[in-house]
């Protein structure tokens, strides 16, 4: 029974997801409410509150899910992988995720342009560079201040390349950027 309910969870919040981005796609972020979002969901004001907080909250699942496939990819790796086949392995968990969810990670960036509290939140950003840092003390044999500089070039550089890849409507494949990305960043591995 708990793998049905599991499951139907799963299902609201992704009913949920999709009908915000649809929402906030033809009227804007600011014009929509939490309420508007379960009627045209189909679900109770109080089951969307019970799977998101907020609206906002709705734009950050985006990048949560972005956070669980690299701690998937990267928890499956073996101890004594290299570090820059341990940083491929969970960049290109990422954007693979991304690839196969290019329209609501597009409309996700619009949120953004349109709502700067969310974008300077930090939140998505902070575990990002945890993430980054950890993988690097993992799986390098470096110092906590040369874990947080390739950690910090290879969040900075992936940051850019999503501003890029979202300013032109998503026309190229995250993980081939991706790819191309993480070759040029070899020079700084250890």
């Amino acid at each position: 029974m708990a793998g049905l309910r599991e499951r139907r969870h799963l299902e609201t919040k992704q009913a949920l997801l999709e009908t915000a981005f649809e929402l906030f796609s033809a009227r804007g972020f600011a014009s929509v409410t939490m309420d508007e979002i379960a009627t045209a969901a189909g679900v109770s004001r109080s089951t969307a509150y019970r799977r998101f907080a907020s609206k906002e909250d709705l734009v950050l699942e985006i990048p949560r899910r972005w956070l669980a496939a690299f701690d998937s990819a990267v928890g499956a790796l073996p101890a004594d992988a290299g570090l820059a086949d341990a940083l491929r392995t969970g960049c290109m968990a990422v954007a693979e995720h991304i690839d196969g969810d290019a329209a609501t990670v597009l409309a996700a960036y619009r949120v953004l342009e349109e709502a700067p509290s969310l974008r300077s939140n930090g939140v998505a950003t902070s575990a990002w560079l945890e993430r980054l840092i950890g993988l690097v003390a993992r799986f390098g044999d470096v110092d906590d201040e040369l874990a947080g500089m390739i950690g910090g070039a290879h969040l900075g550089a992936i940051d850019a390349m999503m501003i890029t890849w979202a300013g032109s409507g998503g026309r190229s494949s995250v993980a081939q950027s991706t790819d191309r990305l993480l070759e040029r960043l070899t020079g700084i591995l250890p």
